[in-house]
């Protein structure tokens, strides 16, 4: 019904106030157990002899059939989640992932949350005219894709997770690490938090800020190609962020701009 954001601060507020509440209607009782009384008084504990069934009913369900409920549970759970991880036959089972998109086969062919298309971006964005700014400390540099490509290049094997629940298998990228490009803006040593900026003109998610740890990461990447292919628009095209243990929005993709040590 709209953005998670403001859904997890409506519900930590709807939280806070009934743990607030259960506390306070839990004090007296628990004041008079710590003073070494019956945690009940005799009338509470009449009210609750009261409740209890003359000739209570045989039991429902023996311990081995809750056992037998609980494990099959535990299998469905699994049957419904391994597939994003397995891929393959069983991604169509994987019912927490994207649904109605078909990734295709290929180098790019793993799940996307959300296309090029849906994101507003234009062909004249990732096109010839492309370029990254990279700034923070003394200088800015302006890079092309072809000059980016011509820059060391390192590998890692990462999966992207989603905040919703799904994840991808590992899928090895290939780019700039971030700490090089930090180096190469004046930050040789101890590279700073970095702020990724996106064509996307529009969403929560165009933009992202990554943490000092996150940067000199040696697996942490302005990533340019994936599985030995450069990446296709939907992925991020001419290039995205890939981060260790990152949420997946904050691998931002289709990047313009890096600001290390900035926020804005």
């Amino acid at each position: 019904p709209g953005s998670f954001y403001p859904l997890h601060f409506y519900g930590s507020w709807v939280f806070m106030a009934a743990f607030a509440a259960h506390a306070a209607l839990r004090v007296p009782r628990a004041l008079r157990v710590l003073r070494g009384r019956r945690a009940r008084t005799e009338e509470e504990a009449g009210a609750m002899a009261a409740l209890a069934a003359p000739e209570p009913a045989a039991p429902t369900l023996s311990r081995r059939g809750a056992l037998t409920a609980v494990g099959a549970g535990s299998l469905l759970l699994a049957a419904t989640t391994a597939g994003q991880s397995l891929g393959g036959p069983l991604r169509s089972t994987a019912v927490l992932a994207p649904r109605g998109r078909e990734p295709g086969g290929g180098p790019n062919g793993f799940q996307i949350n959300k296309t090029a298309a849906a994101a507003g971006i234009r062909a004249a964005d990732i096109g010839a005219d492309w370029r990254l700014t990279v700034r923070g400390g003394p200088r800015e540099l302006v890079f092309t894709r072809t000059e980016l490509l011509e820059l060391p290049q390192h590998r890692a094997a990462l999966p992207i997770a989603c905040v919703e629940g799904w994840s991808t298998s590992d899928q090895l990228w290939s780019g700039v690490r971030l700490a090089d490009l930090a180096a190469l803006a004046g930050w040789e040593r101890d590279a700073p938090g970095v702020f990724v900026e996106s064509a996307q003109r529009a969403g929560t998610f165009r933009s992202a800020g990554l943490r000092a740890n996150q940067v000199r990461d040696p697996l942490s990447l302005l990533a340019l190609r994936v599985n030995g292919a450069g990446l296709s628009a939907d992925h991020g095209y001419p290039a995205r962020v890939i981060v260790p243990a990152n949420p997946g929005v904050h691998n931002t993709k289709w990047v313009t701009r890096l600001t290390f040590g900035g926020n804005a």
